[in-house]
């Protein structure tokens, strides 16, 4: 009986370890699944807060974005230009700059647009504006009758002539002596007509660019240049070596081009040039890219 009952207690006592791991077992997993179930809706919790400040700052991204845009001027405005041809246009891709450059990035401002700037061929950049490449061509371009046939101009922003460009000591003293001379133009150009006008030259000899045909002036592959007066001088301040031999009147005028069909586009351009002399914004770029005062029949 005594060995019976030894035995039982053992048993009794083995239950009661076994009944006590199996009741820690339990309470440890009950934690366990508390503690999942907490992490669960701290994370969800977590979620909905960074999804709140998500969207919070999402809309602030987005009101930030929009400002940006208006402060920049807004929706794009494309522009062609042939580059370089300083110091109207000069620089590399995605810093542009120059007379024309900074006067349509005002001009575009005023109008709620921002001016984006390709660099495009001179030759056939009334071409290309006409059948849509660009919304708009800025590039010292000459108003002539021939050009109105292919595209619309504003109204004039810039009074310019042209130049005898030569080696400096040279003996050409104006276009009268460039009669059986070699000389050099801009492909496409009034100075290019005026060559072939009156120049008389043994050779006119077409270059892409108007620094190229410079630098065949500097090279001694031609004697003299025909090219913008304001061009010339500036190859004469920055390139050394040449020097203007005689400024040509020609009563030229340069405006802003585009397609003949897009007359919404010229009168919104016409309007914020107008704004732009009318506000100081124009003098203020004239002076800075050619130290003069601009003339009276353009700033009025």
């Amino acid at each position: 009986m005594a060995d019976w009952i030894n035995v039982d207690g053992r048993g009794a006592y083995i239950f009661a370890q076994v009944q006590q791991s199996l009741d820690r077992r339990q309470y440890l997993m009950s934690k366990s699944r508390l503690t999942a179930l907490f992490a669960v809706l701290l994370v969800g919790v977590v979620s909905v807060v960074v999804a709140g400040c998500g969207s919070s700052s999402s809309s602030s991204s987005t009101g930030g974005g929009e400002e940006s845009t208006a402060s920049s001027g807004g929706e794009p405005l494309t522009i062609g230009s042939d580059i370089p041809y300083p110091p109207f246009e000069q620089g590399k891709p995605g810093s542009y700059t120059g007379f024309d450059i900074e006067l349509m990035e005002a001009i575009a401002e005023k109008i709620g647009r921002t001016a984006e700037v390709e660099d495009t061929s001179f030759e056939t950049i009334f071409r290309d504006v006409g059948q849509g490449k660009f919304e708009a061509v800025i590039s010292a371009a000459t108003i002539t009758p021939e050009r109105e046939k292919a595209v619309a101009f504003s109204n004039p922003y810039y009074l310019s002539e042209q130049a005898i460009l030569v080696k400096e000591g040279s003996e050409i003293t104006g276009i009268e002596d460039l009669s059986g001379k070699v000389v050099g133009a801009q492909q496409g150009t009034t100075g290019q007509e005026l060559g072939k006008e009156k120049a008389n030259a043994s050779e006119l000899r077409p270059y892409p660019e108007g620094p190229d045909a410079v630098n065949a002036l500097k090279a001694g592959t031609v004697e003299a240049v025909i090219i913008d007066a304001p061009v010339a001088q500036n190859a004469v301040e920055k390139s050394g070596g040449v020097e203007i031999a005689e400024k040509v009147p020609t009563e030229e005028s340069y405006g802003i081009a585009v397609a003949l069909d897009n007359t919404e586009l010229l009168e919104e351009i016409n309007a914020g040039l107008k704004e732009v002399i009318e506000d100081g914004s124009y003098t203020t770029i004239y002076e800075k890219w050619f130290h003069l005062e601009p003339p009276k029949e353009i700033v009025g």
